[in-house]
């Protein structure tokens, strides 16, 4: 997939953007919490100020953003550069599966059940239907059939792209990527991969890891004061469309629900 990693210089604004969105983000936990007798909801911002740094940031390279929607009310930033026809969006790596990025993760990373209409994740990925991906292996049988599992998701691809938004979407870009960010146990940012989704096996496969550049960024950390998101209970994905697409709100409920169904048919 190397044919599809972005330029150096869109490489590191991309990581000093969600670094200074990081920051941003913990200076204003910080600064309610000092100014509010409540200020848990502020969890919720994290993405808020990482889409807004990384536009700031990428502006310096001629990358441009337009607002979206994940659902009826989330809001989130699509990055495009005109001249190379890309688009990409950034997440939280807790959330995001590579095997099956439409679904993603829910609550504590477990895995989400698959929604029966497309979200926007798997409708932004038809803008790479003419992608060269790595080949699924072919089945071969006993009689020397071989079984084309591909040349039917082919099929509901072109279906698929009879939707009118997914139609002007493929003239204005020829690929999309998904950029994570992963937050490890001391609350700083470790780890930020480019991902290319495979709108036919529903997989996101590895473009390039951008990991070291955190290094290289001029975004400093020091003396910032993380105590605040260590009274969080957990991290929950608040900062993120897929809050409300994947409905991670109501992970809870779902579970109950299996249980209660699993006690009828037993009784």
């Amino acid at each position: 997939m190397q044919e599809y990693t972005f330029e150096a210089a869109v490489n590191q604004v991309i990581v000093d953007g969600i670094l200074n969105g990081y920051k941003s983000y913990i200076h204003e936990r910080n600064e309610k919490q000092r100014t509010m007798l409540i200020s848990d909801a502020y969890a919720w911002v994290k993405g808020n100020h990482i889409d807004d740094q990384t536009a700031r940031e990428c502006a310096k390279v001629g990358i441009e953003y337009a607002k979206a929607k994940a659902g009826y009310t989330w809001g989130y930033l699509q990055f495009s550069d005109s001249e190379d026809k890309s688009m990409f969006i950034v997440k939280n790596a807790k959330y995001f599966n590579e095997e099956n990025f439409p679904g993603g993760k829910g609550i504590n990373g477990k895995k989400k059940r698959q929604k029966n209409e497309e979200n926007y994740l798997k409708k932004l990925s038809r803008i790479n239907h003419n992608n060269a991906f790595p080949e699924a292996p072919t089945l071969f049988t006993g009689n020397e059939e071989f079984v084309e599992f591909l040349s039917i998701l082919d099929d509901n691809t072109l279906k698929a792209l009879e939707e009118s938004d997914v139609k002007k979407l493929q003239q204005e870009y020829d690929k999309f990527y998904i950029v994570t960010y992963e937050i490890d146990e001391a609350f700083m940012i470790s780890k930020i991969l480019v991902w290319m989704p495979n709108p036919n096996d529903e997989k996101a496969y590895l473009v390039d890891d951008l990991t070291e550049l955190i290094n290289n960024s001029s975004v400093d950390f020091e003396g910032v004061d993380i105590g605040v998101l260590e009274n969080d209970d957990l991290d929950y994905n608040y900062d993120s469309p897929a809050a409300v697409d994947f409905d991670i709100f109501h992970e809870d409920e779902l579970d109950r629900e299996k249980t209660n169904n699993d006690d009828d048919s037993r009784s």
